[in-house]
């Protein structure tokens, strides 16, 4: 199963120059952990509730998204086999991934898309784990 059948094509997103607290708060309308960042249709970065907490909200300053998110992206390509994005999900500690074709943001997929209709169980449950454990810095 490819990641283009299992992936959510209607993704909300949020610009670069958004404020922190208006993404935070669409993010918590939405109830999401992350969003990606488009500028100028390509996908610049992601912000997730850590960054938010992390980067903003542990120093107490008004930040703009720009500040705060992401910018290494780590994705797949919609014809990315499931199990592929699920070693990629654990290599990388991620939950959920943007879905990229020729440049352009065409969808997410998360954990949970890849856990349901359970073809790939064994992958997903590895993915978990691997997420789950603790990074040594």
């Amino acid at each position: 199963m490819n990641v283009k059948d299992v992936m959510s094509k209607d993704v909300a997103t949020c610009h670069p120059q958004d404020y922190v607290s208006e993404v935070a708060d669409q993010m918590r309308t939405l109830d999401i952990g992350c969003l990606p960042v488009i500028s100028e249709k390509k996908l610049v970065g992601m912000i997730t509730d850590r960054d938010i907490v992390t980067r903003s909200v542990a120093k107490n300053v008004k930040s703009k998204v720009e500040d705060v998110m992401t910018k290494s992206i780590i994705s797949v390509s919609p014809d990315d086999s499931t199990a592929e994005a699920s070693i990629v999900m654990a290599r990388n500690q991620v939950r959920r991934l943007p879905v990229i074709e020729q440049g352009k943001l065409v969808g997410f997929v998360s954990l949970a898309d890849l856990a349901f209709p359970f073809p790939h169980v064994q992958e997903v449950s590895n993915a978990l784990e691997s997420i789950s454990e603790p990074r040594h810095y």
